[in-house]
């Protein structure tokens, strides 16, 4: 009995040491970092600096010696902390500078390979500035608590710096006044076509119009995305093959006016009906010049039309989305060059009808005698050698 109280004291003795030294060597608990302060405008291509309560803290117990297993714990854990927007990590955003005395933590935001895909979401839809939760931590590792939350709106992103948006409207705006002055009192979307009574008019060109529109719509794309990213290599193969679509559908047209001989196709000749603005330029006319021939109606005509407006119209929601120009897909281009083709196939029997058109000359002022387009001169036909 004795032997076994010993035993049991030596134990005791033995135990009560090593609880002492384990509840010494634990540390004790202090307060998780939290990102408390933001300084600068948070924006692409601008520096940022916030700062974190325990960060010296934070980086002590997460990458000292105590803690070996931690590969960062060489040096200073928060060297590798990247931004957190919205949830999202930026990475390859390493800090510039880091104090951990003052819990500073300085960023250049910028858009990187690796974090390309994640700024894509955080800009769109193109807004000019949208508040977001801001805080910074480890890659793969949930971010530090945050201050700079959806609710205060502490931390306002800018998509697009209105300043520079509104230099870009105007350089867009001046042009598109431009162009429709030009459009207004010229024929610079409009063909010359032979009328029924024998004279000379023009109509608006859908493949003019066409190929107007696309010119319009991308350049504008072009800045938005050039603004709100910085990117100026946003124009892709399938654009590029839309673009080359719509401007060979015009020089189709063109090519098909210019080899009909006579007729409307010959620059030089006018008419008493060759009158720009006859009909006068209406909404309703200019509708009707685009899917209308010398026929009526053209199903051709509505449904190049058609695809062009559909067409026209998911590009603007992905640039609003995404800030990127879509992809259109080889099935897609192929079915607006069909349509383009389809169009270019119906203008063919259209100029061999203008062509077999008399054009009546208008009366010369020294009264001299006139000739109509469809009966040669007799002054001018060709002599015998």
């Amino acid at each position: 009995m004795i032997h076994v109280l010993a035993s049991l004291l030596a134990g005791a003795l033995v135990l009560l040491p090593m609880e002492g030294r384990s509840q010494e060597s634990v540390p004790a608990s202090s307060p998780a970092p939290r990102v408390v302060e933001l300084h600068g405008e948070l924006e692409l291509d601008h520096i940022v600096e916030l700062k974190v309560d325990q960060l010296q803290a934070w980086s002590v117990r997460a990458g000292g010696p105590t803690d070996p297993g931690n590969p960062l714990a060489a040096g200073h854990p928060a060297w590798a902390l990247v931004p957190y927007i919205d949830g999202r990590a930026l990475k390859g955003l390493t800090p510039l500078a880091v104090n951990l005395g003052s819990g500073l933590l300085q960023f250049h935001l910028r858009i990187t390979p690796d974090n390309r895909d994640t700024w894509t979401h955080l800009l769109g839809p193109l807004t000019f500035e949208r508040p977001v939760r801001l805080s910074v931590g480890l890659v793969e590792v949930d971010p530090f608590a945050t201050d700079l939350t959806l609710d205060n709106r502490r931390a306002m992103l800018t998509v697009i710096n209105w300043r520079w948006m509104l230099a870009a409207a105007m350089v867009v705006v001046a042009f598109g006044m431009a162009f429709c002055a030009l459009a207004a009192h010229s024929t610079l979307l409009m063909e010359r076509t032979a009328t029924a009574q024998g004279g000379l008019s023009h109509r608006f060109s859908l493949a003019k119009v066409q190929l107007a529109l696309w010119f319009f719509v991308v350049f504008s794309a072009f800045l938005v995305i050039w603004l709100a990213t910085g990117n100026f290599d946003s124009v892709n193969g399938s654009i590029l093959s839309t673009l080359g679509i719509s401007a060979g559908t015009a020089l189709g047209d063109t090519l098909v006016k210019a080899a009909a001989p006579g007729g409307a196709a010959s620059p030089g000749q006018r008419a008493p009906g060759d009158n720009f603005f006859a009909p006068p330029w209406t909404v309703k006319r200019f509708l009707r010049d685009l899917v209308s021939d010398d026929e009526g109606c053209s199903l051709s005509r509505f449904q190049m039309l058609a695809w062009t407006a559909a067409l026209v119209l998911v590009f603007l929601a992905d640039v609003y989305d995404d800030l990127q120009m879509p992809v259109f897909g080889p099935e897609l281009l192929y079915l607006l060059g069909l349509s383009s083709g389809t169009y270019m196939a119906h203008r063919v029997p259209e100029m061999l009808r203008e062509r077999q058109r008399p054009v009546v000359a208008p009366p010369p002022a020294n009264g001299a005698p006139t000739f109509s387009a469809a009966q040669p001169n007799p002054t001018t036909a060709a002599r015998p050698p």
